[in-house]
């Protein structure tokens, strides 16, 4: 019996609200209703009965909810235990964040800062290619990048994140009527080109399988953000992640027609190095946590 659906549970069961119940364990509402019909499942009986206008316990969700309470507060009381052995964990953990995969890692970087309140992050955004010569001097712990390390750097790298590439234009935009946009549609509108360096650069090419170099790039810009906002006051495009689109609700994105798989990111460190416990627990976080969390929530934008 899964504790995050007995969470689920009893924060639907005390709210009657799916929404509410929703933000308080920072998932999707499908993700809760999944959650109730595998406690269903599992327990062979119904425990909540769900109207257009009220949610009530049946007799087996009034006998669980104490039960489950009583389960989610020894387990936090477990965590909590364990956490304070965890909190010896001290010093600083260098990041290296390239394009595309910000969100992830952000989201991963807020749990670790509460979890591991000794450890002090310090990250860094950029290219791969700066990022890659960071790891070299040992100025970076683990880096975060789209592309691959080449085999005589000396560089261990592991999937880690899957995301996904959209073009972002203004709501206004003529291509924002369409489902998706062609290349060929791109090739006709001016560009600002994530400034992701030469490898992702390489990487993003051949996944397209196009000639990037025909692009009408006006602008190479390092901050998605900046890029994302210029979009509002202009008829141009840019590429980034569809997470962005929460922060951006004015903007559209569409996918690209032979871009619609989903490509991964990769987690680099030191060969000659010991990776350290503290980058081994937020690689952890960014995969077990992070990532499922903002993949759900992609599907829902």
């Amino acid at each position: 019996m899964e504790v995050k659906y007995l969470e689920s549970f009893v924060f639907v069961a005390e709210t009657k609200s799916f929404s509410i119940a929703s933000a308080r364990c920072h998932v999707t509402q499908p993700a809760i209703s999944h959650h109730i019909k595998a406690l269903e499942d599992e327990l062979g009986c119904k425990l909540l009965i769900r109207t257009t206008h009220s949610i009530t316990l049946t007799e087996s969700g009034k006998e669980l909810l104490p039960r489950a309470k009583d389960i989610i507060k020894r387990t936090e009381e477990c965590k909590d235990s364990i956490n304070a052995l965890n909190n010896n964990i001290t010093g600083e953990l260098r990041i290296g964040i390239g394009s595309f995969i910000t969100p992830y890692i952000r989201k991963a970087a807020l749990t670790f800062l509460k979890r591991y309140p000794n450890v002090r992050l310090c990250p860094e955004f950029g290219k791969a290619c700066h990022l890659n010569q960071m790891l070299r001097k040992h100025d970076l712990d683990i880096a975060f990048t789209m592309n691959t390390a080449y085999k005589d750097e000396g560089i261990e790298s592991q999937e880690c994140i899957p995301f996904s590439i959209c073009a972002f234009m203004s709501n206004t935009h003529p291509l924002a009527s369409q489902e998706k946009v062609t290349f060929e549609e791109l090739l006709t509108h001016q560009i600002i080109m994530p400034d992701v360096g030469e490898r992702e650069f390489s990487t993003f090419q051949k996944y397209m399988n196009r000639d990037l170099s025909g692009l009408n790039v006006r602008c190479i810009i390092s901050n998605p953000d900046e890029a994302l906002a210029i979009l509002e006051e202009s008829k141009m495009i840019t590429f980034a992640t569809k997470l962005y689109m929460k922060d951006y609700p004015h903007l559209a994105a569409r996918p690209i027609v032979g871009l619609e798989q989903q490509l991964m990111s990769n987690a680099h460190w030191m060969q000659d190095v010991p990776l350290k416990k503290s980058a081994q627990l937020f690689m952890d976080i960014v995969r077990e946590e992070a990532v499922p969390y903002l993949t759900a929530l992609q599907e829902q934008i």
